[in-house]
């Protein structure tokens, strides 16, 4: 797995975004508005490519460019899973884990097809799913 070198930098421009202002990401990050500008430019010059449309003026200071907004909802998906496995880091337990024992027929009909509302309505329940024949005692 390769990590990456400008974590801080994509941190930076996906609080730029939200914000649409360096300002509102730097109170967000705790940091002064030009550090998030130096990380956002840092960031733009590795990918070679800008990532904002710049305005000198107005409430929207920053436009994420096209190709920006498609990078979006990956870059916070990827924040939103450091998150999950910082939080379960600090757990240390296996806390917030269900474990389903169904059938592959009753998966594969029936449950699939609803465990994505769950995952949305309990982002921090770990679902695990072990599909097989055999009937469980639960007694034991």
């Amino acid at each position: 797995m390769k990590l990456p070198i400008y974590l801080n930098a994509m941190r930076a421009f996906e609080a730029s975004a939200r914000h649409q202002s360096f300002s509102g990401a730097a109170n967000e990050l705790n940091v002064t508005p030009a550090a998030v500008g130096q990380l956002v430019r840092s960031l733009e010059d590795w990918l070679g490519i800008p990532l904002f449309h710049r305005n000198t003026s107005g409430r929207a200071r920053l436009i994420p460019t096209e190709v920006a907004q498609r990078a979006l909802p990956e870059i916070r998906a990827g924040f939103d899973k450091l998150s999950l496995g910082l939080s379960l880091l600090q757990e240390g337990s296996t806390n917030g884990v269900l474990t389903v024992t169904v059938s592959p027929a009753f998966a594969a009909k029936w449950l699939l097809q609803r465990i994505d509302r769950f995952q949305t309505l309990w982002p921090d329940i770990d679902v695990r799913l072990d599909t097989n024949l055999k009937l469980i005692d639960f007694v034991t």
